[in-house]
């Protein structure tokens, strides 16, 4: 825990190096000091068919996965580092956003590594 979903519109392949994006972005998550590094769970989804507006333009969209007892303050701080690093990847690209959600974690199930 936590997670860091990115989702992208496949063609900024061409463009963009998507492993140097994860890996920014999980540097970016480390950075907030808010989880022991080896907690942080990053991974990138492509999509092929998608609408982005009327025009249909690419996109990048991050969504962090949280238990609840971060604070306001630090989830926002946390959306802001994620965004920043995003927007260093996305020259020409309309729509980057980030999402933080809190998981209630009475509904949250892992396997522990034994």
């Amino acid at each position: 825990m936590p997670h860091l979903v990115i989702e992208y519109a496949r063609k900024l392949e061409e463009k963009v190096s998507i492993a140097a994006l994860v890996s920014s972005a999980q540097e970016a998550m480390s950075r907030s000091g808010l989880f022991a590094p080896h907690t942080i769970k990053t991974r990138a989804l492509p999509y092929e068919q998608f609408i982005a507006g009327e025009k249909g333009g690419s996109f990048i969209h991050a969504e962090i996965r949280l238990l609840e007892g971060r604070s306001e303050r630090e989830r926002e701080a946390l959306s802001s580092a994620v965004f920043n690093c995003l927007c260093q990847f996305a020259d020409g690209v309309p729509a980057v956003t980030v999402e933080v959600r809190e998981m209630d974690s009475s509904c949250y199930s892992k396997r522990l590594p034994f």
